[in-house]
């Protein structure tokens, strides 16, 4: 028998390829998407840990999400997905 070429690989990079799943869903990294400078959507979002007009910090799985800007707006946070508006600066990781 020869050897499994998956076999130095982590679980979740396994699961994706045994299942055809991208695998940033077969990871829990976070999805965001970012739409020119005026909004941003991070699915899979977790706790708001901070929210003001200037700043978003969202805990995804074991990051905190952030969005800097100004004018910044909850739009909605429905199935965990969370929508962002305003003039948006800086999205990033902490």
């Amino acid at each position: 028998m020869g050897k499994r070429k998956n076999k130095g690989l982590p679980a979740s990079s396994r699961l994706a390829n045994a299942t055809q799943i991208p695998f940033d869903m077969a990871s829990k990294l976070p999805y965001i998407k970012i739409f020119s400078n005026r909004e941003v959507v991070i699915e899979d979002a977790g706790n708001l840990v901070h929210y003001d007009d200037c700043c978003v910090k969202v805990k995804q799985h074991k990051n905190i999400v952030f969005v800097n800007g100004s004018n910044l707006k909850l739009i909605c946070l429905v199935n965990n997905d969370l929508r962002v508006t305003g003039f948006i600066t800086n999205v990033g990781f902490e």
